[in-house]
């Protein structure tokens, strides 16, 4: 998942509103600063508990349907995704939409995100009908956001797009391994994965789950040139890591 971008989201909308810094109690601002120094240890279990903090500082500050309070609930399950809780991080980031579709205009980039964050826990439980769903609704948010961009943006949003677009080939990849249909799934691996490498930045989590995927599934037909081929790839990729 391409969700190390935690808690940096969070100084980057402080950073552009000024007048929600000072707004900002004493205590939410040591509670993000603390979740976020948490994260970059390492120390995930212990990040989560002073997110909830922080989210709990953000009600008394902001209300709970505030878009800071919103961007509070998804960096905790961003940290939940991460330590494997999908159920919890599934309910955050439903949490997340709700309070985007009231905050935000219907087409706001950051409700696809909600909408992508959902359908990738929703991959990890194995319900790949509601993924797809959650995956295609993304989508459509996107399609309608780039349409009204300005040339600004255009850029940003297309990447986001693209990549967006790439977690749900991926999904639908399992779907058809699912369903025994290996060499559509291949396909859908292929194209997944080469979207991810020219779109993700630093974080390229999601294009080596892609990568290994693809190889199980080729050593699982016993195409040892491809599983060479995406093998020799990861390894390429994690060099740069």
């Amino acid at each position: 998942m391409y969700l190390s971008k935690i808690i940096i989201i969070i100084f980057l909308f402080n950073f552009l509103n000024i007048n929600l810094i000072f707004s900002q109690s004493l205590e939410l601002r040591e509670s993000v600063k603390s979740t976020k120094t948490l994260y970059k240890e390492g120390k995930l279990n212990d990040a989560v508990k002073s997110a909830l903090r922080a989210i709990q500082y953000s009600y008394n500050d902001f209300g709970k349907d505030h878009y800071y309070t919103a961007t509070l609930i998804e960096n905790l399950g961003i940290i939940q995704y991460e330590l494997l809780m999908y159920e919890d991080a599934k309910k955050s980031f439903m949490e997340v939409l709700e309070i985007r579709k009231i905050a935000l205009n219907p087409d706001h980039t950051d409700i696809a995100e909600a909408l992508n964050y959902i359908a990738l826990t929703n991959r990890k439980l194995h319900k790949y009908d509601t993924s797809i769903y959650y995956h295609n609704e993304a989508l459509l948010v996107m399609s309608r956001s780039l349409t009204k961009s300005n040339p600004h943006a255009m850029n940003e949003k297309s990447r986001k797009g693209a990549i967006f677009k790439a977690c749900a080939l991926h999904t639908k990849a399992l779907v058809e391994i699912k369903n025994k249909n290996l060499d559509d799934a291949i396909g859908l691996l292929k194209a997944s994965s080469k979207i991810f490498y020219n779109t993700l930045g630093k974080d390229k989590s999601q294009l080596i789950e892609s990568y290994k995927e693809l190889i199980k599934l080729a050593l699982s037909i016993n195409d040892q040139d491809l599983a060479r081929k995406t093998k020799q790839k990861l390894i390429n990729i994690n060099k740069r890591i």
